[in-house]
């Protein structure tokens, strides 16, 4: 935990003696492509050490001194350890237990679109947050933990199905469950081609961000892969 200038808190992640690549790096870069993608995003800096970053995270449960009430997704659902639960169900338990029910169902929707084109695959139910700012009712928090990882270092397998089927996870199941999140198909192919957009930009994110063109190439399998394909085959690209 770090203090920042203003005296908000912060979350400081540095890297590990046997990281392989820039870890800090592109968690940094799957937020900033997340916040250009239309996602509600964690404030986030990239601190340089070395060869490597720190990613420094400003915790948004706080309301200046006081504590904002927080939950996982995993903890609404009320699911056991080791559950993995789907993204349907989170769409449930928002309805069930949700302020802005409509705004953080498209919400999550973009999410779980983003997730599968910036392969985030620590995308688990406990890297989903709700806070409660009106009594009794839960808000989606912003976006974190986002960390887009290559093929080499993944298992083709999402840690949050996107329906309780459990179907491999593509394009065309999230388009097709996209009505449970209140999207209608028009609606959903705007926000698949807003993220993709914005994912296909990421070496130009990336350098933006000042990362090395040696670091942006290990994460190059993260953002170019059959997803992105078959994303921009059903949006006619």
């Amino acid at each position: 935990m770090v203090s920042l200038p203003d005296e908000r808190l912060a979350i400081a992640k540095f890297p590990k003696p046997d990281d392989t690549r820039d870890i800090g790096a592109g968690e940094i870069l799957a937020l900033r492509l997340a916040e250009q993608a239309g996602v509600r995003v964690a404030e986030h800096q990239r601190v340089p050490v070395g060869k490597q970053s720190v990613a420094v995270i400003t915790r948004f449960d706080r309301a200046g001194k006081n504590r904002v009430p927080f939950i996982s997704a995993a903890s609404l659902l009320g699911l056991p350890p080791g559950e993995a639960g789907a993204y349907t169900m989170l769409a449930d338990g928002i309805r069930q237990f949700g302020h802005d029910v409509s705004g953080d169902l498209r919400e999550l929707w973009r999410r779980l679109v983003f997730s599968l084109l910036a392969s985030n695959y620590d995308d688990h139910l406990r890297n989903h947050g709700f806070l409660m700012f009106h009594p009794g009712r839960w808000s989606l928090s912003p976006a974190y933990d986002l960390n887009p990882v290559p093929e080499l270092d993944r298992v083709r397998v999402s840690k949050t199905a996107i329906t309780e089927e459990q179907e491999e996870p593509t394009i065309a199941v999230a388009l097709a469950a996209a009505e449970r999140f209140g999207l209608k198909p028009t609606e959903s192919k705007k926000v698949l081609r807003e993220v993709f957009n914005a994912v296909s930009g990421w070496r130009e994110t990336g350098k933006h961000l000042r990362l090395s063109g040696a670091a942006l190439d290990t994460y190059a399998t993260a953002f170019e892969h059959s997803l992105m394909a078959e994303a921009a085959n059903l949006l006619g690209i």
